[in-house]
């Protein structure tokens, strides 16, 4: 046999040893089971798509692998602690058509908060707290993203910052997801997320107190917040003069200002001196008032708004209720 012979029987059975391992390869990358993991502060989702329509996905939570008598995978899978999930997928015939599969499933921190006072001489302080107390935050002032090698900063602890630096935060606590980042420029006192946050958080203490009593949950009304805001601001400098407006004219008329036109409507005002945002604080002390727990258990109303306005350490409060004529 000629050596031209030989090179060609010898090439022809190297491609064909290339076509057969390239042909493995594609077998391996098939598709197999595909998941979907998404993380909230409240609880965290699994979505699990199988590799072939039709069949079916057991699992386990107790860290055994899963067969056919184990929990059928039918909807997407809430949790609210880290779980460890194995899953397998069987076809129409009984038959295991991938190998058991294992997700580690973490919960997410909530994200850092932010609580300003003393802002005064160009300078602010911020109290950053996690409600995972044993939670180790990070922390950065030069506006770049923290990780988990940036400063710590023990939760509940206070930073001294320059008004317009940027506060950006994270929470780690090991067997946990990071939280996402939270950030703050103090010269803006609160963001827009942590007012939601306070806000919300003094509407569920007022409903709280009102489900006490039996009475119906007041809803939120973005013109009542709005209003709020700005009677609050009123009265860091008008505090004296109370339901008056620095214009002389009567808190009530702030509504019509923003375009909610009232058959009933009341306020509550009060301030906290260096204790921060605080809802729980001024809603104890509106409950302790029977004037202002009389407005807090209204029965002519069903909506609410609040606002808060932090200066000079300390924090003004307003909380308004109202019923819109064409309600």
């Amino acid at each position: 046999m000629n050596k031209r012979k030989i090179c060609g029987i010898f090439l022809t059975a190297l491609m064909t040893v290339n076509c057969a391992v390239s042909g493995l390869s594609v077998t391996a990358s098939a598709a197999s089971m595909k998941f979907n993991v998404v993380y909230t502060e409240n609880y965290t989702t699994l979505q699990v798509t199988p590799k072939n329509a039709g069949d079916k996905i057991y699992y386990t939570l107790d860290g055994t692998d899963p067969d056919q008598n184990s929990a059928e995978y039918t909807k997407k899978l809430g949790f609210r602690d880290a779980k460890t999930v194995k899953l397998i997928e069987y076809d129409s015939s009984g038959k295991a058509v991938t190998k058991v599969k294992t997700v580690e499933i973490e919960r997410l921190i909530p994200k850092p908060k932010f609580i300003v006072f003393d802002k005064l001489n160009g300078t602010a302080k911020v109290t950053v707290t996690c409600e995972k107390e044993d939670a180790v935050i990070h922390y950065t002032t030069n506006g770049k993203d923290p990780t988990e090698k940036s400063e710590v900063l023990e939760s509940g602890h206070t930073l001294t910052v320059k008004n317009d630096s940027e506060i950006k935060a994270i929470a780690v606590l090991k067997g946990w997801k990071t939280s996402s980042v939270a950030s703050i420029k103090p010269l803006d006192l609160v963001t827009e997320d942590s007012y939601s946050d306070y806000v919300h958080a003094a509407l569920d203490i007022t409903n709280k107190i009102r489900a006490e009593k039996g009475l119906y949950a007041l809803k939120l009304n973005k013109a009542l917040c709005d209003a709020a805001l700005v009677r609050a601001k009123e009265l860091s400098t008008n505090y004296d003069n109370g339901h008056t407006r620095p214009n002389g004219k009567r808190w009530v008329t702030t509504l019509a200002e923003f375009g909610y036109i009232h058959k009933y409507a009341s306020e509550n005002y009060g301030k906290l001196d260096r204790t921060g945002v605080d809802p729980d604080k001024i809603m104890e002390l509106w409950m302790i008032s029977r004037a202002h727990s009389d407005a807090i258990l209204n029965t002519d109303g069903r909506d609410v708004g609040f606002g808060f306005y932090q200066v000079g350490g300390y924090v003004y409060w307003i909380q308004l209720f109202g019923e819109p004529m064409n309600g």
